[in-house]
């Protein structure tokens, strides 16, 4: 409750133009939502580009925003989320931009992505340590994790940016269906029916990558 509250306080005196209380937000956010538009664009300079265009915009609308619109229900961060992802949109939209880069994806450092006897799954976030691994992650896990990104990242930059902006705010910046729903003006159920298709296009992708694999080792992958 005392965190809701100093936000409600920041939020306001930021909305009144307080530089500070609005240097208090950027701090806060900041690296999470040029984070979702590097993974979404896999562009560094549009990311950069594109998070300061989300912020400039949030600190003139916020000032625009009625005070009782800034209460304990206000979530600023789907509201940022928001913003951005509106940004991306229109920036891909102006470049004709299709498909996402590979290098835009670095999930298996928050074990977003596990091996399983079915194959790679997409798993909901597990608590995590100051390394970045969840707690019973092993040595083993570590390698298997690594050894599994090349593929994943093959599959993951084959996707729409549709269903690669609902597997990033759900399952790497852990927005909840209703909030995701939000951020991309979806209906909830249009929203779980696109993650459920995300899933299931991201396995798929994932299962040719591994054909592709072994068929490029040839011999040397019934190799120990």
């Amino acid at each position: 409750m005392a965190i809701k509250k100093l936000e409600a306080y920041i939020l306001e005196q930021a909305r009144k133009g307080d530089h500070e209380a609005f240097s208090a937000i950027f701090e806060e956010y900041g690296r999470p939502v040029a984070g979702y538009l590097y993974r979404l664009l896999g562009d560094r300079e549009a990311a950069g580009d594109l998070s300061q265009e989300t912020f400039l915009k949030a600190y003139r609308g916020l000032m625009k925003l009625p005070a009782d619109e800034i209460g304990p229900d206000f979530n600023l961060s789907a509201w940022l989320f928001t913003i951005a992802h509106h940004n991306a949109m229109d920036y891909m939209r102006r470049n004709k931009r299709r498909g996402l880069s590979l290098s835009a994806f670095n999930w298996l450092d928050s074990g977003r992505f596990r091996q399983g006897s079915g194959g790679l799954m997409v798993e909901e976030s597990a608590p995590e340590t100051a390394t970045g691994l969840s707690p019973e992650a092993g040595t083993e896990n570590v390698a298997d994790q690594v050894a599994l990104g090349d593929a994943v990242n093959r599959a993951l930059s084959q996707l729409s940016k549709e269903h690669a902006a609902c597997l990033i705010l759900h399952y790497h910046q852990g927005f909840s269906y209703v909030e995701a729903a939000n951020i991309l003006g979806l209906p909830l159920t249009t929203f779980k029916m696109r993650l459920y298709r995300a899933r299931q296009a991201f396995q798929q992708l994932y299962q040719a990558e591994e054909v592709r694999n072994r068929a490029e080792l040839g011999p040397f992958s019934e190799l120990e």
